[in-house]
């Protein structure tokens, strides 16, 4: 599988994947998501920025991140604490495929931006999510992050703001990924 910057010609493909992520978390009975962000505008500039990923199998999308280096403002207060104040990538805009799920593909997807970041000389890493969105908890704890306390998103239509932020610290093992 390859990881890779997304490109503008398949945006179509991740609006279509993430309107789908969309209806999965509004089936879970969330909120994440829901006011109407992401959405296609917030991809594209994304794209354009070159801090949209994919993870993608003989040309076909499988998943989807963005990769966010510098200070995000929504981290910046936290009911709990970060172990460390170093420089961090995070990571928002997760999704996966509706006929890749369950197949590993969020696992490789973070795996994979754990190395690109280790590359890029970044060692930690950053993720929010909402409280009820277990599936992404999950994943997150199998990646090894762990929950560091509570944060409010800033500059946001989102019902519900409020987020669980998890950090990892990057060795060496994810850079032989």
């Amino acid at each position: 599988m390859e990881f890779r910057p997304a490109r503008a010609d398949e945006l179509p493909r991740l609006c279509e994947m993430l309107e789908n992520a969309k209806e999965r978390l509004r089936l879970l009975g969330l909120t994440q998501w829901q006011s109407g962000i992401p959405n296609g505008e917030m991809l594209a500039a994304d794209i354009a920025a070159g801090c949209s990923f994919v993870l993608a199998e003989q040309g076909e999308l499988l998943a989807s991140a963005s990769i966010c280096f510098g200070e995000d403002e929504s981290y910046r207060e936290i009911d709990g604490a970060w172990p460390n104040n170093e420089p961090y990538a995070a990571i928002h805009r997760v999704f996966t495929a509706q006929d890749a799920l369950r197949k590993g593909c969020g696992t490789l997807l973070l795996q994979k931006a754990e190395t690109f970041c280790l590359r890029r000389g970044v060692r930690n890493l950053r993720v929010d999510t909402h409280r009820g969105n277990l599936p992404m908890q999950a994943l997150l704890r199998r990646c090894g992050f762990s929950l560091c306390g509570v944060i409010i998103l800033q500059n946001t239509p989102e019902i519900d703001p409020e987020r669980l932020a998890y950090h990892k610290i990057l060795t060496a093992k994810e850079e032989s990924r």
